[in-house]
């Protein structure tokens, strides 16, 4: 535990003083306007700093995941494994390099932290944030495990501006890109009209609040879902190539219940402690940034709350919605940057409401945090591959 602890506070610490530096460079943003300045270059030093470094530890970070040793046997030569196109064609070109695997697995966290901080370039006030909750919200567990996925998740991600400008040609490109990673990406292609007809999906509180306790009913009862979509998805993934998956864990949820138990754990409380008081002042969130690109990211983070309620408890399933569960990463820090920037200026009490977003921020994230990385047999206790 101590390792894992000294290690993670470690990156955070880098990681937050390198976007912190960034973030001072920066216009603040105006509340209402709708206008970002973007006054310096995105790779300065601080950013090469802070993306080596995240790199460097997920490089050399062993065992973060069941998929991590699919990728593993398939860098070695120990299992042959036939992935997309593209993702095949890197990982046979650093194959042939003969470099050790820790570069292959540095390489693809450089890729996310990079594509990551790069689509959110006109936001970099939230560069100290995204530091914390990547960290201590083990955001960088499914980012590092399901490697396929989340790049490609986070190349949609730097597709989302496009939708804005109707560049349906640069969107196609960035989409293609994806699905040369990820095949399952393809259904992203739905979400270019979806937006494009309507950039806020979710306006009324008191819908998303039914939405969402409805979800959270439903994840108590996730064999109802299985029961409903088991016909039309065994289809599906074997179209997919995800027949694997499908025999493994869609027809095993009973073991998977017996082995992890429904959703009930600490991380559901601990989510929805997370996830209400955004629903609530969403409203207010979406007047202060007064964007079309911030009501895209809104309407996508909340798609992934629900169905990462509705499909947690299924393995193959929760492919699907893992496409969205970056969006709750962008939004909560959203969420806490509005809180320290728009509540102070409408109490006088500015100290007193700065520490108690503080202590509400650090009372969900870090016990959940210090109870994973305690656990021996949790992937988020931190090994290096050498030991």
């Amino acid at each position: 535990m101590f390792e894992s602890l000294f290690v993670y506070t470690l990156l955070f610490l880098v990681m937050y003083a390198c976007g912190k530096t960034v973030a001072r460079r920066e216009f603040r943003y105006a509340a209402g306007s709708g206008v970002y300045e973007e006054r310096g270059r995105f790779f300065s030093r601080e950013m090469w700093i802070l993306v080596l470094a995240f790199a460097l530890i997920f490089g050399c970070r062993w065992g973060v995941g069941r998929d991590y040793f699919r990728y593993l046997m398939a860098y070695t030569g120990m299992v042959p494994e036939r992935f997309e196109f593209l993702f095949q064609s890197l990982t046979l070109a650093l194959k042939k390099t003969g470099l050790h695997f820790c570069f292959y697995f540095g390489l693809w966290a450089l890729l996310d932290i990079v594509l990551l901080y790069y689509a959110l370039r006109r936001y970099k006030f939230l560069f100290p944030f995204l530091a914390f909750f990547l960290i201590f919200g083990s955001y960088y567990l499914p980012m590092m495990n399901a490697i396929r996925q989340y790049l490609a998740a986070l190349v949609f991600l730097n597709a989302i501006p496009y939708i804005i400008q109707r560049d349906l040609k640069r969107f196609t490109i960035c989409l293609v890109i994806a699905v040369l990673l990820h095949k399952l990406s393809i259904i992203l292609f739905v979400i270019y009209p979806i937006l494009r007809y309507k950039d806020d999906w979710f306006r009324r509180i008191w819908v998303q609040l039914a939405l969402y306790f409805f979800a959270v009913f439903i994840s108590f009862h996730s064999e109802i879902i299985i029961r409903w979509v088991e016909m039309p998805f065994e289809w599906l993934s074997n179209v997919l190539g995800y027949h694997v998956y499908h025999y493994e864990a869609l027809f095993g949820e009973k073991y998977n219940r017996a082995k992890f138990g429904n959703n009930t754990g600490l991380g559901i409380w601990v989510k929805m402690f997370v996830t209400l008081p955004v629903i609530v002042f969403n409203k207010p969130m979406k007047r202060y940034y007064n964007s079309v690109h911030f009501n895209m990211l809104y309407t996508l983070y909340f798609v992934g709350v629900i169905s990462s309620l509705l499909f947690g408890q299924s393995i193959v399933l929760n492919r699907v919605a893992m496409f969205f569960s970056i969006y709750q990463l962008i939004i909560q820090c959203f969420f806490v940057y509005f809180c320290f920037h728009l509540f102070p200026h409408r109490i006088k009490r500015r100290r007193q409401l700065v520490f108690w977003v503080g202590i509400m921020v650090m009372a969900v994230q870090i016990p959940l945090f210090l109870n994973m990385v305690s656990n021996p047999n949790s992937t988020a206790a931190f090994l290096f591959f050498w030991q």
